[in-house]
C-alpha cells in the first residue's frame, strides 16, 4: 500500500528527518571529544589503564559506530525524500572487518581502534554484505576463508550493490595469491595472514583515501 503525503506533511517530515541526522553527528563528534579525552587520560596517568577506563573506550568507539549508522540510514532517508543532506562534517573513517578467526579478529579491532577508527567486526560473509550496505564503510578487509559466504562471493555480492560498486575491499588471505589470477575487479590489495601491525595500517591508511585500485590490479602487500 502506497502512502500519500501533502506537502505540508513531506516538508516537516524531511525538516524532521534532516534534523534527526543533524543531532546524529553532533552525537558522534561529541563522543569522538570524549574518547579523545579517555584515551589520553589512560597515557598521561601513572597507573595502569584500569578495566573501568578500558570499557569506558570500548563503549565509546560503540556508541560512535552506532552514531554513525544512526547517521548514514537518516542521510538515506533525506535522499530519498528528494531533500540536500545536512553539511557535512569531519568523521573518522569506518572499517569494517570480516574475518572468521575470534583471535584475529579481535587483534584487527584493537589496532584499527587505536588508529582512530571506528571499526564494525562480522564473522562470516552474509554478515559483512548486510553491514558493508548499511555502513558504506571507507575499507572493507575481508577473509577470503570466511564461512557462510567465503570472501571472495561476499565480495562479488558488494560489489553487485550500486553504491557500493567502487568500495574499497582489502583481501586477507592465509595462503599465498597469485596476483595475475587475482581478480583486480573485486580488490584493491591483498595482505598476508597475518600480518604485521604496520602492514596493516598502512595498506588501510592508503585505501581510505584512493578512490579505486590502480590500473595494474591489486596491490600485494608483503612482509
Amino acid at each position: 500500500m502506497s502512502l500519500h503525503f501533502s506537502l505540508e506533511q513531506m516538508t516537516r517530515l524531511r525538516e524532521a528527518t534532516r534534523l534527526l541526522a543533524t543531532r546524529a553527528a553532533d552525537l558522534e563528534h561529541g563522543l569522538q571529544s570524549l574518547l579523545a579525552s579517555v584515551e589520553l587520560d589512560m597515557r598521561d596517568g601513572s597507573d595502569e589503564p584500569s578495566a573501568r577506563r578500558t570499557g569506558a573506550v570500548r563503549l565509546a568507539r560503540q556508541l560512535c559506530l552506532d552514531a554513525r549508522e544512526q547517521q548514514i540510514a537518516l542521510e538515506q532517508v533525506i535522499v530519498d525524500l528528494g531533500a540536500d543532506l545536512p553539511a557535512d562534517r569531519p568523521r573518522s573513517p569506518v572499517v569494517l572487518v570480516a574475518d572468521g578467526y575470534p583471535e584475529h579478529r579481535e587483534w584487527l579491532l584493537n589496532l584499527l581502534n587505536e588508529a582512530g577508527f571506528l571499526v564494525r567486526t562480522v564473522t562470516n560473509g552474509l554478515e559483512a554484505v548486510i553491514a558493508a550496505h548499511q555502513l558504506r564503510p571507507a575499507v572493507i578487509l575481508m577473509d577470503i576463508g570466511l564461512p557462510v559466504l567465503d570472501g571472495i562471493e561476499a565480495t562479488r555480492l558488494i560489489k553487485a550493490i550500486d553504491e557500493l560498486r567502487a568500495a574499497r575491499v582489502i583481501a586477507l588471505s592465509p595462503e599465498p595469491v597469485d596476483r595475475p589470477s587475482f581478480n583486480s575487479e573485486l580488490f584493491a590489495a591483498i595482505l598476508p595472514k597475518p600480518s604485521t601491525p604496520d602492514q596493516v595500517l598502512a595498506t588501510v591508511q592508503r585505501w581510505v583515501h584512493e578512490p579505486s585500485a590502480p590500473p595494474d590490479g591489486p596491490a600485494h602487500e608483503r612482509p
